[in-house]
């Protein structure tokens, strides 16, 4: 994410321009040439993976992947379901977002009762492989309650678990309207669906299978497989962020899973946000260039680490797609305006010959939500604050820009959007600006000014997610909601039209 308390100190220029950047080099005017890429102005989203406490409803089974196995009894089986009992949360259908009661059927095949409770009218329960009940909704999206698959009495032969209302229209294994959904943006990120932020070791014998549910067996990876069917449902491109402690063999085997069953492009980044010492990622970063010796200027050592473990992984990357080149686009990742953090990266050996594209991450947001008082002011006066903070975010991602143009490199976005947080007491605030026609038109500023100075695509964050006090990320909030009622959505449209 960009450093708000940098960005604040900037000067604002006018409405809807692109500023001069103060770093040393010229302005954005085209798009520079590097040998491969993407078409500039191609606007890319983060997917959010799928919970059963969440508003993204991605797969047309209801259970797939929608919890881990909780309470399990016997250990998992060779289907990665409980021997003997356990208990699954299922992923809320549409038309309960919505606030109608919805009837499900699960079935499943092997031995095993079961019986379904939460948001149920009653207790329902059945040993004939199959069981239906009607799911009530308990409020709006985010809020809207849970239900529960308990299974009971397995001989360890339970397996294909399939939870759906009657109708619902699958494309392969996913719902038709998460596909409709995502067919408006180019480029699908995939962060949240990797251990990056964990931090976590994965080798090709830990990772997540699909056809699969998750279970604490896992690293809290999801399927490469249904990233990539993701991204050949919808015909774009696909964003991975490779972990920084997957082994060699991992990064070989994944390249070639990608490259042999991806239709479109294939992004790829070391670690996320390497930079930010809210991860782990970049401690480890530090200490690993320290014991290196890479810099004696300790604080150096990050960067510099970063640089040498790019390359490590890019070398094999480029190696995989040795036959296919144009389809790959090695990117590295800074904090908005770090001009210093990629000259400094760039610049380290030959790193600059294996990275083709710099991104960064302008959000912004008001900082004034986020207090204990309720605010006063009007939404025509936050909307004025928004957009100074909007002019600032384009002011540092120029910095960017422009340096990413001085090196011959491609530049986008890696995240970004407006990043408003409340506290309680002005949560209420921050859904009116969310669902207001103002928010509509800061987005279509935003997405002018962001194509205007970069030369690759815009990546938002993120796809999909219910307005709340902790923030308010998704593009719209929930699966097939219309587009009347999502203003980001509304811009975003608008954007591609032009």
């Amino acid at each position: 994410m960009s450093n708000d308390q940098a960005a604040n100190q900037l000067t604002v220029v006018n409405q809807g321009s692109v500023p001069t950047p103060a770093a040393k080099g010229t302005i954005i005017s085209g798009t520079p040439s590097p040998s491969k890429g993407s078409l500039p102005g191609q606007i890319g989203v983060s997917a959010v993976p799928v919970s059963y406490y969440g508003t993204e409803r991605i797969w047309a089974n209801l259970a797939y992947r929608a919890s881990e196995w909780m309470n399990v009894v016997g250990g998992l089986n060779q289907y990665g379901n409980p021997k003997t009992a356990g208990r699954i949360f299922l992923q809320a259908p549409n038309d309960v977002l919505l606030g109608k009661a919805t009837r499900i059927t699960c079935t499943w095949q092997g031995k095993g009762a079961a019986f379904v409770n939460g948001n149920v009218p009653n207790w329902v329960r059945s040993d004939t492989r199959t069981i239906s009940f009607v799911w009530k909704p308990a409020g709006p999206p985010g809020k809207h309650g849970g239900v529960w698959f308990d299974l009971s009495g397995s001989d360890g032969t339970f397996r294909d678990l399939d939870c759906r209302e009657p109708g619902v229209v699958a494309n392969g294994r996913l719902d038709q309207r998460y596909v409709d959904d995502m067919k408006l943006y180019s480029v699908v990120r995939f962060l949240d669906w990797s251990t990056a932020n964990s931090n976590a070791p994965i080798s090709w014998a830990t990772r997540s299978l699909p056809n699969r549910q998750r279970s604490g067996t896992f690293t809290g990876d999801q399927p490469l497989e249904d990233q990539i069917e993701i991204a050949n449902a919808i015909g774009g491109d696909a964003w991975f962020t490779i972990p920084w402690n997957a082994d060699d063999d991992y990064i070989r085997r994944m390249a070639t899973l990608i490259r042999d069953t991806l239709k479109g492009k294939a992004y790829f980044e070391t670690g996320n946000e390497v930079w930010n010492w809210m991860f782990k990622v970049t401690t480890q970063a530090l200490n690993e260039g320290i014991a290196k010796n890479l810099s004696p200027n300790k604080w150096d050592n990050t960067m510099l680490r970063y640089a040498e473990k790019t390359v490590e992984q890019n070398k094999i990357l480029t190696d995989v797609f040795k036959a296919q080149p144009a389809r790959l686009v090695r990117v590295a990742s800074f904090q908005s305006g770090n001009v210093r953090g990629i000259d400094q990266f760039l610049d380290f050996r030959d790193t600059a010959q294996w990275v083709d594209a710099i991104a960064d991450a302008p959000y912004f947001g008001v900082a004034e939500l986020n207090k204990p008082a309720r605010i006063g002011e009007t939404q025509s006066q936050l909307f004025a604050r928004l957009e100074k903070a909007r002019l600032a975010a384009i002011q540092t991602t120029t910095f960017v820009a422009q340096a990413a143009k001085r090196h011959g490199k491609l530049s986008m976005i890696y995240e970004g959007g407006q990043s408003n947080i409340s506290t309680d007491a002005n949560a209420a605030v921050n859904e009116q600006m969310q669902r207001s026609p103002l928010m509509e038109a800061a987005y279509n500023r935003y997405l002018a000014d962001l194509r205007a100075v970069h030369t690759g695509p815009i990546m938002l964050y993120n796809t999909t997610g219910p307005t709340g006090r902790f923030g308010s990320w998704g593009q719209h909030e929930f699966t097939g909601q219309p587009d009347a009622v999502a203003p980001k959505r509304r811009a975003i449209r608008a954007a591609l039209s032009k």
